[in-house]
């Protein structure tokens, strides 16, 4: 029996674990509507649009693989070399709008890098200014392919009722930072960060000035607003809109944050039922000593809501240039 139990803790922690890894974090699982608006992007050479629904599902692109017959090939996506095919990118022109659906709900957790909650990966790229495009390219922090004019970031947690992310405190989307596919698309940069901290950065500086980041451009759902403009807390949501009001702007993915240090807490803990078992220790007296660790370690767990983040966990029983450069999408008038 208590070999039986050891096996079961141990099942039931590779179990969460595995839950926790970075396949099982969040990206666009469904894009529930999109309008275009005016003047959204087109290839240069056919003039088709970037309106390929399927470009904004799953991760952030890594690598781009041009099948142009001149200038196509297979390029690393970095900083200078942002993704620019249509089959990578949806434009959203003026009055246009994306509506998605995430395959898990990003939760508003402040213990998150930076109090981010999700990243919106766009197709700006760092303007070289040194002339050297076969790698040793330095720059002065200025962007192209970046968002021209005025974006709107809203939140849902039902699909049905959405929130505007203030616009004091929510950047324009599709600007900084732009994509860095060898980081991890799911640790948010650090927002305070600007065109005057890449003066100057080749490919490795600009690397360590991302600290291990992806880039993209981060969100917390503490900014979110009601009609009103008095703010709304909610604890997550599972459906984001983005709508540019000016200019234009292309999207690439979303990635949610995932909640830092729980995970390993919450395995180790469970690591230990069978021992807890011999000793007396409920499951859920195991649950609550992992919880309450991971607060100690200032990590949090998605098995609670955000109200209970904030007092210690008791056991209810107890309580009861590239081609980039020469192809990058033409925008209309």
């Amino acid at each position: 029996m208590q070999q039986t139990v050891r096996s079961l803790g141990v099942a039931l922690a590779a179990g969460l674990l595995g839950f926790f890894t970075p396949h099982a974090r969040a990206y666009v699982s469904r894009v529930v509507d999109y309008q275009p608006g005016v003047g959204y992007a087109t290839e240069w050479a056919t003039g088709a649009g970037f309106t390929n629904l399927a470009a904004v599902l799953g991760a952030p692109s890594s690598v781009t693989v041009d099948p142009d017959p001149q200038f196509g090939g297979t390029f690393a996506v970095d900083p200078f070399a942002p993704p620019y095919l249509s089959s990578q990118l949806l434009s959203l022109g003026a009055g246009g709008s994306l509506t998605v659906q995430l395959s898990r709900p990003a939760l508003d957790d402040p213990a998150n890098p930076f109090g981010m909650d999700f990243i919106v990966f766009g197709s700006a790229g760092f303007v070289i200014t040194n002339g050297d495009f076969t790698g040793g390219g330095v720059t002065d922090g200025s962007l192209f392919g970046a968002s021209t004019g005025l974006t709107r970031v809203e939140v849902s947690p039902d699909g049905t009722t959405f929130y505007e992310l203030a616009p004091s405190l929510a950047p324009v989307f599709d600007t900084y930072f732009p994509t860095d596919g060898t980081g991890d698309v799911f640790r948010p940069m650090n927002p305070a960060l600007g065109e005057q901290d890449f003066n100057g950065l080749g490919l490795s500086g600009l690397r360590e000035r991302y600290a291990g980041s992806a880039g993209g451009t981060g969100y917390d759902l503490a900014w979110a607003r009601d009609a009103a403009g008095n703010p709304v807390a909610l604890d997550a949501v599972s459906y984001v809109r983005l709508s540019v009001l000016a200019g234009h702007a292309e999207v690439d993915a979303l990635t949610v944050v995932p909640e830092p240090g729980s995970a390993v807490l919450l395995g180790l803990g469970l690591l230990g039922l069978g021992v807890a078992r011999r000793r007396g220790v409920s499951v859920e007296g195991m649950r609550c000593l992992a919880i309450n660790r991971a607060r100690r370690a200032g990590g949090t767990l998605a098995l609670q809501t955000l109200r209970d983040r904030r007092r210690p966990c008791v056991p209810r029983e107890a309580s009861g240039v590239r081609p980039v450069y020469r192809r990058f999408p033409v925008h209309g008038p």
